[in-house]
């Protein structure tokens, strides 16, 4: 008997009423007829439905033509003995739906196999002895609402089956897959890894363009079903940052684009962009230098949402040191530093400011403060070392200032 999780008895309204009788000589003729006619319905699902070739072979027809057989015996049964269907009964024919979902036919091929099933039992056990007058007018009328309601009955129980079967195998193959790509994320190519992949139908064709994302975990959800249709592979990384795969042949802009579709609210997505692994034993490499654009990107521009690793990796090389920078923070800004939070805090960002603009004005507006303000200010760095005419001085306070900000608690 079938290991799978039994369906739920139907309550209620739905419990099956003791049912009208068919005459014993009926009975006894498709009884013993039982054989031929799920041959019948198997032959006839066969040739009138568009089956997968998978599902055209002896062995799957012989597994169709069983549940016929058995589902058939049941409801003659039942006609014979005037007894209501069991839940006993219920839960095994409508394990056929589990073992369905397991060998991977489609929802609607079975939907359409019961359809086409019941058009033959009908016939079968009612129609040619109605057409013959070996039944009453009311007994065709009450065994006919007794196999209609059967057949429901059956349809339902295997429907439930199915679906609840196929998302437990959803579940477990999504849990399957993740487990490949994290393996492989943190730098696996083993065989075995191969393996698993193929046994999963986990298709791993590099090259893969590879990102870093931050995203709200609600939102998560979205993310994925908006690029798993263009073939990105996703996978859960550290807390709140996943890594995507995209594939050769899509770009990042159509991702990007995609992901801030999908995203409940606008600019809540984060993506740090790697570069292109070529092998998947390029993979982890790939993916920790996009992970290092997405943590290294936000502290540099905050204001930002992509951060490409060609743009920012070397910041990243950089951040590996952080005694370096901060020694060469010391030295360059040190004195601005040394000052009050109240009065380092508006220097450095009128440092920046000027830094970023071709004018003292502009530098002002940018600001929101009095051009004398700013000259002020100019004064006052210049007093403790930040001298912007010097050659080279831009670029130097520049790379002091990004430095600044890569240190753990500003320094």
């Amino acid at each position: 008997m079938s290991n799978y999780a039994p369906v739920e008895p139907i309550p209620g309204p739905h419990e099956w009423a003791p049912t009208a009788t068919l005459p014993p000589e009926i009975t006894l003729r498709l009884l013993a007829d039982i054989d031929v006619i799920a041959q019948r319905m198997t032959r006839r699902i066969a040739s009138e439905l568009a089956l997968p070739a998978q599902f055209r072979s002896i062995g799957y027809l012989r597994s169709v033509t069983v549940a016929c057989r058995d589902a058939l015996r049941t409801l003659v049964r039942l006609l014979r003995d005037g007894r209501g269907l069991r839940t006993g009964d219920l839960q095994r024919l409508g394990s056929m739906g589990a073992q369905q979902a397991e060998m991977g036919v489609p929802l609607e091929v079975l939907l359409a196999a019961y359809r086409l099933a019941a058009r033959v039992v009908w016939r079968e056990l009612i129609g040619e002895s109605a057409g013959l007058d070996m039944l009453p007018r009311a007994t065709v009328i009450a065994v006919t609402g007794q196999v209609l309601e059967y057949l429901d009955e059956i349809s339902g129980a295997v429907g439930s089956a199915y679906l609840e079967t196929r998302e437990r195998l959803m579940r477990r193959r999504d849990l399957d897959r993740d487990r490949i790509l994290q393996r492989l994320v943190a730098g696996d190519v083993s065989p075995e890894l191969r393996r698993l992949a193929a046994a999963s139908d986990l298709d791993l064709q590099p090259p893969y363009l590879v990102l870093a994302c931050s995203i709200a975990t609600d939102e998560e959800g979205a993310l994925e079903a908006a690029l798993r249709p263009l073939g990105v592979l996703t996978v859960g990384d550290q807390p709140g940052t996943w890594i995507a795969l995209v594939p050769g042949r899509t770009g990042a802009a159509r991702i990007l684009d995609e992901a801030e579709r999908a995203a409940a609210e606008a600019g809540t997505v984060r993506w740090g962009i790697g570069p292109v692994a070529a092998a998947l034993e390029d993979v982890a490499e790939a993916a920790r230098r996009a992970r290092e654009a997405l943590q290294v990107g936000a502290r540099l521009e905050p204001a930002a949402r992509v951060w490409d690793d060609a743009a920012v990796g070397v910041f990243a090389t950089m951040a590996t040191d952080p005694e370096s920078m901060r020694r060469f923070v010391g030295h360059t800004l040190g004195a601005v530093l040394a000052t009050p939070p109240s009065r380092s805090g508006p220097l450095l960002e009128t440092l920046e400011a000027l830094l970023a603009t071709p004018s003292l004005n502009e530098a002002a507006a940018a600001l929101g403060l009095h051009r004398h303000t700013v000259v002020y200010r100019i004064r006052r760095l210049a007093e403790l070392g930040v001298d912007l005419e010097a050659p080279a001085a831009p670029h130097r306070f520049w790379l002091a200032l990004q430095c600044l900000r890569l240190l753990p608690e500003g320094g």
